[in-house]
């Protein structure tokens, strides 16, 4: 059996090896009810495929952003998601000159860009794309780390069986996630809430199937909750990837 290493977190099956942190018993009862689901959501990803340790993937992502008023702004970004140190890096351009911005797994935001850019500007719209993001593309791994499982149930969303995982009190964002009831493989998360009409925001994903055999999202879009319906249709963020390297 390989032994994977995604940041922080090592698995033989679930035994950790030396070294790594949280321990086996830790990772165990974090999981509780939710071990069969997660264990299986990571993995049929596939990511032990890609090698014994996987430390960034990079890729191009075009990025659209919306304001409240629905109005929508698109560009062309590199990204690279540093899986050890829990970070995201974006680089992108305008017509006054190119900007690099950072956010860790803490929140924390910088920015570098040229003199004649609005860095200002950059640091509004990017600072909450890049923090929703950091988290949505680590996916089921984020319940590995500082998320904690609490209830699991068979429900049904946008007409299709799926696996629902709420998690507890004290987590830093998520709200319940949602795995496809036949594969496993994560479809939505829900932040701040996780019913209709209510204030929060829901995750959809699509994935592309790599060479290796490696599932990754190949499109993330987050929409504000719906009216009536879990899955809403006025948009937060999306993001179209592909060009992406391990």
């Amino acid at each position: 059996m390989r032994t994977v290493r995604f940041g922080w977190v090592c698995l033989l099956g679930l035994v950790v090896t030396a070294g790594c942190q949280p321990t086996q018993e830790r990772m165990v009862s974090q999981l509780g009810p939710a071990k069969p689901i997660v264990t299986a959501s990571i993995a049929n990803l596939g990511w032990s495929r890609a090698g014994t340790e996987i430390q960034s993937a990079s890729f191009t992502a075009i990025v659209t952003t919306y304001d409240e008023a629905g109005k929508s702004f698109t560009d062309r970004q590199t990204m690279v998601v540093d899986l050890a140190k829990v970070t995201i890096t974006a680089t992108g351009g305008t017509p006054q000159g190119t900007w690099t911005a950072q956010v860790d797994d803490h929140g924390q935001f910088d920015v570098q860009a040229d003199k004649a850019v609005d860095a200002a500007a950059v640091r509004k719209r990017m600072a909450p794309a890049l923090r929703a993001l950091l988290r949505r593309v680590r996916g089921p791994y984020n319940i590995l780390g500082d998320e904690r499982p609490r209830t699991v149930e068979s429900v049904r969303v946008a007409g299709q069986d799926a696996v629902r995982v709420s998690l507890g009190t004290g987590t830093p964002e998520a709200v319940a996630y949602y795995f496809d009831a036949s594969t496993a493989i994560l479809k939505y998360v829900t932040t701040g809430a996780d019913r209709p009409a209510a204030k929060g925001t829901i995750t959809e994903y699509q994935y592309q199937s790599m060479p290796n055999g490696v599932l990754f999202p190949s499109r993330i879009k987050v929409a504000h909750l719906g009216q009536f319906v879990l899955i809403g249709e006025k948009p937060i963020l999306e993001v179209e990837i592909s060009e992406v390297t391990f």
